[in-house]
């Protein structure tokens, strides 16, 4: 056997070695039938919860947690979205947890069922988990800006530093009107 081909065989045995080791691209469950909106909106919801949770922590306005339980916290968000939609679709609800894998699947040899996606129930899966998490991000950091950021915001103008200054000065200078002593000369 030539050294080039037999260099190509040890190389693709070890990308499937890996792929296979590191992680599977993810696949609709069968019972979808080949329909491939549910698998999208699976995907863009459980991104748009993760993103929703990132954002109500590394928020500065909102009470923010101690640094080394954040990581602890958005892993628990994870898993918790993993054990909810994990089954619908596999849970790839970061663009770069199924498109890496998949393309080392399909230099492993796997063809059409890593690139473009074809399987026994499915067809064309591959753009699923790459433009449902891109769209759930959006949707979920939009809806947290609209409806909890704005709020926080809102709060932290009307009991903020700015509203603690203007309580400091008063109104008007002491008088006779006023509870404050007049300042003698």
């Amino acid at each position: 056997m030539p050294q080039p081909v037999a260099s190509w065989l040890a190389l693709r045995g070890a990308v499937t070695l890996w792929s296979s080791l590191l992680g599977v691209p993810t696949f609709p469950a069968p019972y979808y039938n080949g329909n491939m909106w549910g698998p999208l909106f699976d995907q863009i919801v459980g991104t748009m919860f993760l993103l929703m949770l990132i954002a109500a922590l590394i928020d500065l306005h909102n009470t923010a947690v101690q640094a080394n339980l954040g990581p602890l916290i958005i892993g628990f968000a994870v898993a918790a979205i993993g054990m909810s939609f994990g089954a619908n679709a596999g849970y790839a609800i970061n663009p770069a947890r199924d498109l890496g894998p998949r393309l080392l699947a399909w230099i492993a040899g796997w063809g059409d069922l890593a690139v473009p996606g074809n399987g026994p129930w499915f067809s064309g899966y591959m753009w699923v988990p790459i433009l449902g998490p891109l769209i759930g991000g959006m949707i979920g950091v939009i809806l947290y800006d609209l409806f909890i950021g704005d709020i926080l915001h809102a709060r932290l103008v009307c009991n903020g530093p700015a509203m603690q200054a203007q309580a400091e000065t008063p109104a008007r200078p002491p008088g006779p009107d006023t509870t404050e002593p007049r300042s003698r000369r």
